[in-house]
Order: structure tokens, then sequence, then C-alpha cells
């Protein structure tokens, strides 16, 4: 594509597809990822647990995740906001149509399936020690980790696929698979 051969170019293009998902995340694709993450989570959650639940509800000025759980014979409920933790998916999601664009589109579906599989796994867990939050110090402790470092595996991600596909590269790179 002769539009897309400069790095002028694609850093542009990158820029307009991030600045589109964040105002799509805004109108509603972080309520179609909750979602998302809430079944991926509950399915999880039922294999392991049967007194744990996680719901998607909207308050009444924002949406939060709803957990719903037993411990020592009494039931918990209790809140967590969807919020910064994950933001980072943006980056995540904006990566990968860019690279529809600048790859072939087996080596694009490829990367997406590895990094969107990693990203919900890494979420999936938080939720599910999110669950033992008021029940296991280790679970507390890894809830405090797992919180903050989104943001850098959505980097680690993006870092990982340009060693593999270096697209701002002036030459032109053919990957054999």
């Amino acid at each position: 594509m002769k539009i897309l051969s400069t790095s002028r170019n694609k850093i542009i293009l990158l820029l307009l597809i991030s600045i589109l998902i964040f105002a799509g995340w805004k109108s509603g694709i972080e309520v179609v990822y909750a979602r998302a993450l809430v079944a991926t989570t509950n399915v999880c959650l039922k294999m392991a647990k049967k007194d744990t639940h996680l719901a998607f509800e909207k308050t009444a000025t924002y949406y939060e995740f709803k957990i719903d759980t037993q411990s020592d014979g009494r039931n918990f409920s209790y809140p967590l906001e969807t919020g910064s933790w994950m933001q980072p998916f943006v980056i995540v999601l904006s990566w990968q149509i860019f690279l529809f664009f600048v790859l072939k589109r087996r080596l694009a579906f490829r990367s997406l399936g590895v990094n969107v599989g990693i990203f919900l796994l890494l979420q999936t867990i938080f939720m599910i020690f999110m669950t033992g939050y008021f029940s296991s110090t280790t679970q507390l402790v890894f809830c405090y980790i797992l919180f903050d470092i989104f943001s850098v595996v959505a980097v680690i991600l993006v870092i990982k696929d340009y060693l593999l596909y270096p697209v701002f590269t002036k030459k032109v790179v053919s990957c054999r698979l």
C-alpha cells in the first residue's frame, strides 16, 4: 500500500486508530469487554468455587463489577470499579487493528489471538484474585501486584510484536510462517 510506505504515515494511522478506539471505549466498547471478562471469569469460578459469582452492573453514574462470595459461612458482596486497570486494553486493541493495515492478515490474526488471549487471561486471573480479596491474604497481595501492571503488559505486548514484525522500518520485512 503506497500510502503506508512511510513511518510517518504509519504513526499517524496508529494515532488515529488509537483516538477512535478510545472514543469507542468511552462509548460502549468498555461495556462489551467488561461483559466478556465477567463471562470468562464466571466460567473459571464455576469450576473452582460454587458460591462465588461476578456481575457487571451500572450504578447511577458509572459501571462497576459486583462480586458475591461466601467465606466462613458468611455472604460477602462488594463492588470493584472498572477504572484504569481495564483501559490498557485500548492500547492492545489499537495496536492489533493497526497491524491489520501493515501486515498480512494471517500474521495479524495470529498476533490478535495471542495478545488478546494473554491480556484476557491476566485480567481474568486478576478478577479471580479479587473474589478472594477479603478471605485470603495471599490473594489480596496478588490483587495489589496485578492492579497496576496492565499498562506495562500492554506495552510489552506491543514491543513483542514490534520485535517480531518491525513495521516502522523502511526496509520491507517478509515473514515466513
